[in-house]
């Protein structure tokens, strides 16, 4: 049971409601409705009148609540906010760290690639220098026996200008003894013509009867022709005798006679002579110097072709390499088609995949990519042509690197086969009167023999090397 000073519940609540719906309740309506409720008008009044005060403090609460409220926002949007730019400066750095390490790893990949190719060369100008190391030794060793046949030839050449000038003095000798026995026998005959004349008119005053007989049978008186003749005949026989004397004088003073009549010669003649045999060196020495020039540049025509070749050998690729590089080809396009359709949904733009604007570096292949081109560049029927045809192929021509060993190896063996035989010709007696000391000569064959020796065991190894290659 409800209290009977107690206003029901639904009619507070149907005033609640006409207060809240009519808002411009009039206040001759409100003193009508209250003179109509009497009985309850004063607790109404009151009633009235706190919610009178309530809506009149409410907007005041309610801007204390959103004051309120608007201060704790901005004080979580500041630490919000603070967060923020505190995340934002983390991945900043973050982005700069980032920045860095990709040019850090970019300059590092470069630097790795230019390590492999500065490698790449020095081993390559390791392997070509060892190459003209080993050419450069072959040559000397073709130019210490060139050498050696140098001097050899010098020392023959001075030995037979020396040789000419013994033989010159001994023509000079003969010359001059023919002379002197040219005079020597004008005097005989003379002698023996007057002699002859005088034993003749002696046996003819002794005994006329020795006179000729003529037709008539009278005796011919004897004529200057008739003894001439006689004596003519009396004189070669004196003529042989002296040419057998002066023969065996000069077999036995040949020597002695040599150095006097050297020491006869006019210094017209000397002079002459000396001229002479410096034209002769002179000519001798700039034949040598010509010969040697053209040993030399035959030579370096040798090492010119030698090094084209070597070029010709590097520069070439083979058909394996050739093979490679095609598929290389292929997947670097394929990569460059992959690489713009990925561009194309990145930046929802057309891109011409054939285009081929910049070169696509085998740098940029995953490792997925080179695994397929090592399997397309086996798989491929010209490697296994190629393949079966290296092993297989009995009949397989030698290359331009077997045919260089060739060369170099009928280059070694003719160079051995020059030396050998310019050591066994080397210290062969060839002048018939050797001039030159004996004391000398075994020093400077010692001194060969020791240098050929030193030759030999250091080039010993490389000759090998060259032959086995």
């Amino acid at each position: 049971m409800e209290p009977p000073n107690q206003i029901p519940k639904s009619v507070m609540d149907g005033f609640d409601n006409i207060l809240l719906t009519q808002t411009s309740f009039m206040p001759q309506k409100k003193k009508v409705f209250l003179e109509d409720n009497i009985k309850y008008g004063k607790e109404i009044d009151r009633d009235y009148n706190k919610l009178q005060d309530i809506l009149d403090n409410l907007q005041g609460k309610i801007d204390k609540i959103i004051k309120s409220q608007e201060d704790d926002f901005m004080i979580a949007y500041r630490e919000q906010m603070t967060d923020v730019q505190k995340e934002l400066k983390n991945m900043k750095r973050k982005i700069d760290e980032e920045a860095l390490r990709q040019k850090a790893d970019e300059k590092k990949r470069i630097l790795e690639e230019e390590r492999d190719y500065f490698k790449e060369e020095a081993l390559r100008l390791d392997k070509l220098c060892q190459e003209q190391l080993r050419t450069i030794e072959e040559l000397k060793f073709k130019l210490k026996i060139t050498q050696e046949e140098k001097q050899y030839y010098e020392g023959f050449v001075i030995d037979s200008k020396k040789e000419n000038k013994a033989l010159k003095y001994e023509l000079l000798y003969l010359y001059k003894q023919k002379s002197e026995e040219q005079k020597g026998g004008t005097k005989v005959s003379q002698v023996g013509d007057v002699g002859q004349r005088n034993n003749m008119k002696k046996i003819l005053e002794i005994r006329p009867d020795m006179r000729p007989m003529t037709q008539d049978g009278t005796h011919v008186s004897s004529t200057k022709d008739e003894i001439g003749e006689g004596s003519k005949r009396g004189f070669s026989s004196v003529k042989k005798t002296l040419k057998t004397q002066l023969s065996t004088k000069f077999q036995d003073q040949g020597s002695s006679l040599h150095d006097f009549y050297k020491r006869d010669l006019s210094s017209q003649q000397q002079s002459r002579q000396n001229q002479d045999m410096q034209q002769i060196e002179e000519i001798n020495k700039s034949n040598v110097i010509q010969d040697l020039k053209q040993q030399l540049q035959k030579e370096k025509q040798l090492t010119q072709q030698l090094k084209v070749e070597l070029s010709q050998q590097n520069c070439q690729r083979g058909e394996l390499e050739q093979i490679l590089l095609e598929c290389v080809a292929e997947k670097k396009k394929e990569v460059h088609s992959r690489q713009c359709l990925q561009k194309q949904v990145l930046n929802h733009r057309y891109l011409d995949p054939f285009n081929h604007d910049g070169d696509t570096n085998f740098s940029q292949f995953t490792h997925t990519d080179k695994i397929q081109l090592l399997r397309k560049y086996i798989e491929s029927e010209e490697f296994f042509d190629q393949l079966y045809s290296i092993t297989f192929n009995n009949q397989f021509s030698i290359s331009s690197s077997l045919k260089l060993n060739e060369k170099w190896k009928m280059d070694a063996d003719e160079a051995n086969k020059k030396f050998n035989h310019f050591k066994t010709f080397k210290f062969k007696h060839i002048t018939s009167q050797p001039i030159l000391k004996t004391s000398l000569v075994k020093k400077n064959e010692r001194e060969i023999i020791s240098i050929s020796n030193n030759f030999t065991e250091k080039t010993k190894g490389l000759i090998d090397k060259i032959i086995k290659n």
